[in-house]
């Protein structure tokens, strides 16, 4: 754990540009991850109270948050204490079961009914997605939510619809649509994690997923990371990283001094 930790904040590569890019200041902060404690309230393993005017997108009220559900959150620290500002929830995958252990054609680790139609909440793997909540629901549509690449899958499912067109490979898109013959035919698309702007720093959890394109790996759509630096972590390590404007290969030396304390003070959970 010490080694991760020390790891990422001393971290990899020289970016001698940053400081210079970055004189304003860490405008936001935001948490990519999954409920690890409803009490004192967690993601990641990362200790949050809620903002008196939170906005919320995929839940009508906070006590409807459970164990396992994945979310974006934007956040900003109030003293010693860090405050969700906006909460939205991330379900991976909503489909049809279509084979045992699968929901549209996806492998799933978790305990799927045997027929029917399901939310999971996760994260993808490269073998498909781990799941950390399966609920039952009764919808039409279908919603997914990946990395989309340049051969038109978002996550490892196909998808199909003008809204794509342009899309750079490595972005973060919800999809909504129907699913006909192995393809989602997209209704709606949105692009990007977060509801408005992405914050600067983001603390991510996830697994690492092979990019077609290039010799990298990315972790939750948002950072790419040096494929040489980070194999060793293997592929099947549930991995939390932070990411600053995308990258999780910047010097805390490169950052003002009250930059480089707020980095520390929000990444200290990011060890595994």
């Amino acid at each position: 754990m010490i080694r991760t930790l020390i790891s990422i904040l001393c971290l990899m590569f020289a970016w001698p540009t940053f400081a210079e890019e970055k004189e304003g200041g860490i405008i936001g902060t935001g948490v990519i991850g999954q409920i690890t404690a409803l009490d004192e309230f967690e993601v990641s393993g990362m200790r949050f109270d809620f903002a008196s005017d939170i906005e919320l997108k995929g839940l009508s009220k906070l006590e409807d948050l459970r164990m396992g559900m994945t979310l974006a959150l934007s956040t900003g620290r109030d003293g010693a204490s860090w405050q969700i500002k906006t909460l939205q929830h991330m379900p991976i995958l909503t489909g049809p079961i279509t084979a045992p252990g699968e929901v549209m054609g996806v492998p799933i680790t978790g305990a799927l009914p045997n027929s029917g139609t399901v939310q999971i909440d996760g994260f993808w793997s490269k073998d498909g997605i781990v799941a950390s909540r399966i609920v039952e629901v009764q919808q039409d549509n279908v919603q997914i939510s990946g990395i989309y690449d340049e051969l038109g899958l978002v996550g490892q499912v196909p998808v199909r619809g003008a809204g794509l067109t342009g899309l750079a490979a490595g972005k973060t898109v919800s999809i909504s649509g129907q699913f006909e013959n192995g393809v989602i035919v997209m209704d709606t698309a949105m692009e990007g994690p977060f509801m408005g702007s992405s914050p600067d720093l983001v603390l991510l959890e996830g697994y690492f997923q092979p990019m077609a394109a290039s010799n990298s790996l990315s972790l939750q759509g948002v950072a790419i990371a040096s494929a040489e630096g980070e194999r060793d972590v293997g592929l099947d390590q549930l991995v939390r990283r932070c990411s600053l404007s995308g990258r999780i290969d910047f010097l805390l030396s490169d950052l003002t001094q009250s930059d480089a304390e707020l980095v520390k003070s929000f990444c200290i959970s990011a060890s595994n």
